[in-house]
């Protein structure tokens, strides 16, 4: 082979293996329960509700907090409290570090209250029922408070640096705008599987989201149990499709697209979930075969405890 066609093959090869960016920052964020270093992210908050932020950072003296719309006070060093705008939609909060000049952009999502829901229906769209009884009286299973409002404007907002928005709406037929509820905690979990896809040698940008939210009504239409994590935002059936040929990706390079590769994604998690610095992401995992309606894919969720199938 020409060897400048060899160099242009390595050259490619090289650039390809540098095109994922993880996107973190060498601060981190807490807000309420939620910890990240994403340089993106998202927080969804009840209208006029009052939540904690903190800084960790090697330069506590440099950070900076912006913000359009909400109110924030600085209760100590690092430590601020942000009281949410009383309309709900999209409001953005800056943090500048600026001795190491990163930026972390946060999207304040403020929620379309549950109680303005008519019946089954919120704005036209349908949500259904949520069950009357919590399952076995665990937390993770109360009914949501409010709905993330999705519209033609903001559905293409990136709410971490590799997953949008648009990207977890549940697959029933509607117009807009649209309603889901969506957990921070799934989508720290999912760029993390992503990160250590990509540590693999496997360049994917994203992760396909085959299945996000279901709204109850949703749900209960395609004849799945009604205590679903994808009724209650955080769970996401996921396989590796970088080329979009609806098809699971050949992770192994193998030659062949089977259960062989979904497993790989499977042995990831299961990974995640034993690590204790992880504890918080821990959750449900299942595998699902191909059929005649969709390829390869595994279920992940951050329920709180480990549960397979």
């Amino acid at each position: 082979m020409n060897k400048r066609i060899i160099l242009a093959l390595l050259l490619l090869a090289s650039l390809s293996l540098s095109a994922f960016e993880s996107n973190r920052l060498s601060f981190e964020l807490i807000i309420e329960q939620e910890a990240t270093n994403l340089n993106c992210f998202f927080y969804p908050v009840m209208p006029g509700d009052t939540i904690a932020l903190n800084i960790i950072s090697k330069h506590p003296e440099s950070i900076v907090l912006q913000n359009t719309g909400g109110k924030i006070q600085n209760v100590k060093l690092n430590h601020w409290q942000y009281v949410a705008p009383l309309n709900s939609g999209d409001y953005s909060l800056i943090i500048t570090d600026k001795t190491s000049h990163e930026i972390m952009s946060v999207t304040i999502i403020v929620l379309v209250a549950a109680s303005e829901q008519k019946g089954e229906y919120l704005n036209g769209y349908r949500i259904g029922n949520y069950p009357a009884v919590t399952y076995k009286n665990r937390n993770k299973y109360k009914v949501p408070e409010g709905f993330i409002e999705v519209t033609e404007a903001n559905k293409d907002l990136f709410i971490t640096p590799h997953f949008q928005l648009k990207q977890f709406l549940c697959k029933q037929s509607s117009g807009w705008p649209k309603y889901i509820v969506l957990s921070p905690r799934l989508l720290i979990k999912l760029e993390h599987l992503l990160l250590e896809i990509n540590k693999m040698g496997t360049i994917s940008n994203s992760l396909f989201i085959m299945s996000g939210y279901r709204t109850p009504y949703y749900n209960h239409s395609i004849g799945n149990v009604k205590f679903s994590r994808h009724v209650f935002g955080d769970a996401a059936d996921v396989y590796v499709d970088e080329n979009g040929d609806s098809s699971f990706d050949d992770l192994n390079k193998d030659g062949k697209v089977n259960m062989s590769d979904a497993e790989i994604i499977y042995k990831i998690v299961s990974e995640m979930d034993n690590d204790p610095d992880l504890s918080h992401l821990l959750g449900g995992m299942g595998k699902y075969n191909k059929n005649s309606r969709h390829t390869f894919f595994i279920h992940v969720d951050t329920r709180g405890y480990k549960a397979r199938w």
